[in-house]
């Protein structure tokens, strides 16, 4: 092997011991695209459901897991511009993933620019951001002084959600399952924390809202309970799913709305690939985020920062759902 790598492949789906660590070839960038160097890759939602094999857009096996990294750029290729060798850049790789590795080879459209005053290990987390920008301002279109529930807010989106929604001046509920996740979100500056292991989350939040409901019900679990969260929303409030981790809503959902019509109550999926042919908008989402970071709006929660080895236990630790914040791998640990 001429210029080996490592890699965590999986060749098939299951639990987080699925996920392996492969010495492979390292990639050569074709036109129009540039070699990263990893310098930090963040650990998500989407990796797990591509472990797991529940994810919408599975690619066929094996494959490299990953859709975001941060790191320098090794190598350009031909008809490249505005990239040159050695730069820090971000890389988000949302359509064709790759990233859980020492090196990526990656369409020059989708990689940004990093500023020196802002730290690589961060960097890699702002695809949760971005995400996260664009349920808020694309998706429900918040305003100022809005409510929003946020669910699982002590997540890496979860918690990119809460700040953003902070910087856009909502009125913020955080919804978690733990008594440290509850600290941790009040930590973030929540305007109110629910922890419904303790607490019923209909009531509290009819309690803090008086009986209005909430502008905004952001969700990324679906399942049984989705379709419930209509009766949670005020008169014309939107209730979004952007993950799956309990699966599609069981239930007719426009039915359910159509039960609820009085209140004129919006349902909307989200994904992020909905901006996989529009790599301007990725930079230009990106380079706000990176600024964003550097004015300290926002700031980025690093859980652990694991070795490029031990994404098993990255994904371990995931699935416990002890994880406060993001957890990234690092091919050489700082």
């Amino acid at each position: 092997m001429q210029n080996p790598m490592n890699a965590i492949r999986l060749h098939h789906t299951g639990g987080p011991e699925v996920l392996q660590l492969d010495e492979i070839n390292r990639p050569t960038p074709g036109p129009r695209e540039v070699l990263v160097r990893a310098h930090s890759i963040g650990v998500g939602l989407a990796d797990q459901l591509v472990r797991n094999g529940r994810y919408p857009w599975m690619p066929e096996l094996p494959t490299i897991p990953g859709i975001e990294m941060s790191g320098y750029i090794e190598t350009i290729g031909e008809d490249v511009t505005g990239h040159k060798n050695g730069d820090a850049v971000i890389v988000t790789n949302v359509p064709t993933r790759s990233c859980y590795a020492e090196y990526v080879s990656v369409d020059a459209d989708f990689v940004v620019p990093c500023r020196d005053d802002v730290d690589l290990a961060e960097a890699a987390c702002l695809t949760n951001y971005r995400v996260a920008h664009r349920i808020l301002h694309t998706a429900v279109r918040a305003r100022k002084g809005e409510t929003i529930v946020i669910v699982g807010a002590a997540g890496g989106l979860g918690s990119a959600l809460m700040q953003l929604s902070k910087d856009a001046d909502l009125e913020t509920i955080a919804v978690v399952r733990s008594d440290s996740k509850a600290s941790f979100a009040r930590d973030q500056n929540a305007d109110h924390v629910i922890n419904t292991l303790t607490e019923d989350l209909a009531k509290r939040i009819m309690e803090i809202t008086d009986d209005r409901g909430v502008d905004h019900f952001i969700d990324p679990v679906g399942g049984e309970k989705f379709v419930g969260y209509l009766d949670l929303l005020a008169p014309a409030g939107t209730l979004v799913l952007y993950g799956l981790i309990g699966g599609l809503p069981t239930d007719d959902v426009f039915a359910a709305q159509c039960k609820r019509w009085n209140h004129s109550p919006a349902v909307r999926m989200f994904s992020i690939h909905s901006y996989d042919e529009n790599p301007e908008d990725t930079s230009k989402d990106l380079s706000m985020l990176i600024d964003m970071i550097a004015e300290e709006r926002i700031k980025p929660v690093i859980f652990s920062k694991l070795s490029l080895g031990e994404a098993v236990l990255a994904h371990k630790q995931l699935e416990e759902g002890k994880v406060l914040g993001k957890i990234v791998l690092q091919p050489r640990l700082d």
